[in-house]
């Protein structure tokens, strides 16, 4: 496995892997243009409350490490756009790069573990409930017609039933602590 730090040979480059993904989406081409800097990262929330790093995965696509597609980190991106408004090289869309990560990780038999699903599912509820996935927001918290359109994006998709399933495990789990109390 190939770390941040670790020296880079030849034989770790595998450019099969970068262009099967440009060729699904044409956008994902200018990922090489990452002069990695370390904007996207500063500004991510995801990164302060995780372990998400998305220039080791722009890294790690770039050499063509398809095992960032097992990584827990590509299920940890809100998909907020933070990363791709700081980035000083335009039309870099990291988050577009994250769904297709996502979409070949389900397509080769991954996809996000339990415990990593389920921090997610609770980060994505806050976002989805407050408008910030911290408890202390980075910036301005979103607005009412924002969250709307949010909510119609999650009945859409579902995501509604996640939640609810979520809270219904959680007042029963209380209940229970109240009872033995």
């Amino acid at each position: 496995m190939i770390t941040m730090n670790a020296p880079i040979s030849d034989s770790d480059w595998n450019d099969d892997f970068f262009k099967d993904l440009v060729e699904d989406v044409e956008e994902n081409k200018n990922i090489i243009q990452c002069i990695s800097c370390g904007k996207c990262v500063g500004d991510c929330p995801a990164s302060k409350i995780s372990n998400f790093n998305i220039r080791k995965i722009i890294s790690k696509v770039l050499r063509g490490d398809k095992s960032v597609l097992k990584d827990s980190d590509i299920w940890y991106c809100f998909l907020c756009e933070r990363c791709k408004r700081v980035c000083p090289k335009k039309g870099i869309n990291m988050p577009l790069l994250i769904l297709n990560l996502r979409n070949e990780s389900f397509k080769k038999g991954f996809g996000p573990r339990y415990n990593d699903l389920r921090k997610y599912v609770e980060m994505a509820e806050r976002f989805l409930t407050n408008g910030t996935v911290l408890q202390e927001p980075l910036g301005p918290t979103l607005s009412e017609d924002r969250v709307k359109e949010l909510n119609q994006i999650c009945n859409f998709a579902r995501i509604k039933y996640v939640f609810k399933a979520s809270q219904t495990k959680n007042h029963k789990h209380q209940k229970e602590n109240e009872e033995v109390l």
